[in-house]
């Protein structure tokens, strides 16, 4: 008995990795496009039967900043893309004390149960452009709950590029990605050509506030480019605070650090 317990939890150990790198390879799809992807989820215990009351048994999600969320839907919603492993994908939005559940608001994507991130990615453009109507309020099903865990583990093994007894943990390829990102984003900024100079007033606490962040990402970021753009993003800022507008030639290391890894 403990030998078949011991094979099941190591079933949904396995599920919930795949499951986890489903959804990066999702959001690193989204991220490419610019989206501000904040979070992943994975849930693998298959023969979880609390499940039921959803009709469900795995599931995953992709979920984006609160700012995302709040420009596209308004205040007050909570919204993302989720993955079951039952029906697929689908996009939730929920408004704040709606009393509606997940289920109730999903658009459901169709298209089979384990979609090409493209399409995932396809399908959130058509949410941007009217929630409402995209996707299906019709759930399809494509696997009976609590069912045939390793076919469902071999699908999944598919999305994961960097398998292996070295890959490291979804979760740390997720950071490294949104990491990365950033990066881009910051470098695409800095050397974009025909730049204008805006003069922004501060409180001298908000700039701290700034500077302290990027401090944060300077010692918290795991890699060494990302690490050194935000010192020297934190070191221009400083020195521009000090010596006012004729500093904005002279203080610029970060621009030269973009400009040497465009």
């Amino acid at each position: 008995m403990l030998y078949k317990e011991d094979r099941a939890q190591q079933m949904s150990d396995d599920l919930e990795a795949a499951i986890g790198h489903y959804m990066v390879a999702v959001a690193a799809r989204l991220l490419d496009e610019g989206l501000p992807v904040s979070s992943i989820s994975s849930y693998g215990a298959y023969d979880d039967y609390s499940q039921d009351a959803f009709g469900a048994d795995v599931e995953g999600s992709v979920e984006f900043t609160r700012a995302f969320r709040r420009k596209l839907f308004g205040d007050g919603r909570d919204a993302g893309l989720l993955w079951c492993g039952v029906s697929g994908w689908c996009f939730f939005c929920i408004p704040e004390g709606s009393g509606r559940t997940l289920m109730e608001s999903a658009r459901w994507m169709g298209g089979g149960l384990t979609p090409d991130p493209g399409r995932v990615a396809a399908f959130l453009s058509e949410v941007q452009l009217d929630a409402a109507l995209s996707g299906s309020d019709e759930r399809p099903f494509y696997r009976a709950p609590h069912t045939e865990p390793g076919p469902l583990l071999q699908r999944l093994a598919a999305f994961n590029d960097d398998s292996g007894a070295d890959s490291p943990p979804y979760d740390s390829r997720f950071t490294r990605l949104q990491i990365d990102a950033c990066q881009k984003r910051a470098v695409s900024a800095l050397t974009a050509g025909k730049q204008e100079v805006v003069e922004v007033a501060l409180r001298t606490g908000e700039l701290q506030a700034l500077l302290g962040f990027l401090e944060y990402v300077e010692g918290a970021a795991p890699q060494d480019d990302a690490r050194e753009m935000a010192r020297r993003l934190c070191s221009d800022l400083s020195l521009r605070a000090r010596d006012g507008r004729q500093g904005l030639d002279e203080h610029r290391e970060a621009l030269t650090y973009a400009e040497e890894r465009r």
